[in-house]
């Protein structure tokens, strides 16, 4: 089994910023690492709790955030990763300050290189369990 499969961090992202993001990225990041298992391509988060000036919002610094590495990955991955993510926990992405569209995993590059962003709402609200609330 490759080890790279699980979740990895590069060399700039700390172990310990791990206990600093939102309980929710965590989740989605679990679902992230679970597709790449699946799908026998690398996980490897390049960023998490960070304050590039590149950033266009401060996501990343709030622990709301997390960079996926592509490396590896085809067109179609990328796209069925995304596609993946928004039907299992969609209902927990970010609100677009560009257009105002719910989206919890963005392919793009910043600046910082072709990566996928992954990216939670501001607040909890029950998301964890859906758009309906388990009490």
């Amino acid at each position: 089994m490759r080890p790279d499969l699980w979740l990895t961090l590069k060399e700039n992202v700390l172990v310990t910023d791990l206990q600093m993001i939102r309980p929710d990225l965590f989740i989605v990041l679990g679902y992230v690492s679970w597709w790449c298992f699946n799908n026998n391509l690398p996980c490897r988060v390049t960023s998490l709790i960070d304050d590039v000036p590149q950033r266009v919002t401060a996501t990343h610094s709030e622990g709301r955030a997390a960079d996926v590495s592509t490396r590896g990955f085809g067109p179609k991955d990328i796209t069925n990763l995304i596609s993946f993510l928004e039907e299992k926990v969609g209902h927990m992405g970010a609100f677009s300050k560009s257009d105002g569209k719910q989206r919890v995993a963005i392919y793009h590059n910043v600046g910082l290189g072709h990566h996928i962003h992954i990216q939670v709402k501001r607040d909890l609200d029950g998301g964890f369990y859906g758009k309906e609330s388990r009490h």
